[in-house]
């Protein structure tokens, strides 16, 4: 009989384990909502550049969960996907934060370092000044924890062309 009394516990703690890891793995994007839209400046579309979504910590939950980004098309565009690949954001509120997808900032800084004697390789920082300079500068204000930085909540429904319109004044 103790034997039964084992075998039974057994089950039972392998059964809630098997349904905990569903769980959990399912999980994950069950609080996720679609989100799209546009990123401008000044009225004109932003192609190529990174936005991405950052739950904002709350009080006793200071990771919320994954940041979900995606990079705008030739018409300024994205939809979002979290860090898992999954479509959508968080239901959640989120700070917005923008970067050039393509920008090699670390080019520049190994070319301004140049074969490692300190002495920069200045065909090399001019190429990748120009390279940088095909980039729209993004205003400051937008930058992370800039005053007209992006908050947005995403509701259960998600967002449809939400407009993300900066201004460079």
């Amino acid at each position: 009989m103790k034997h039964q009394i084992n075998s039974l516990s057994l089950l039972c703690l392998s059964a809630l384990f098997c349904f905990s890891t569903l769980v959990g793995c399912s999980g994950g994007d069950a609080s996720l909502a679609p989100v799209s839209g546009i990123v401008t400046l000044n009225g004109k579309a932003l192609p190529g550049l990174r936005v991405t979504f950052y739950p904002e910590p709350a009080e006793g939950n200071a990771n919320p969960g994954p940041f979900s980004t995606a990079v705008t098309d030739a018409e300024g565009k994205f939809s979002l996907v979290d860090r898992y690949g999954n479509p959508g954001a968080m239901v959640w509120r989120h700070k917005i934060e923008f970067e050039w997808d393509e920008m090699d900032e670390q080019g520049l800084s190994d070319a301004m370092e140049g074969d490692g004697d300190g002495k920069a390789n200045k065909a090399e920082v001019a190429k990748a000044q120009a390279e940088m300079k095909k980039f729209t500068k993004i205003p400051k204000q937008y930058e992370g924890g800039g005053s007209a930085q992006f908050t947005v909540d995403v509701p259960s429904g998600g967002l449809e062309s939400y407009a993300l319109e900066m201004t460079s004044k």
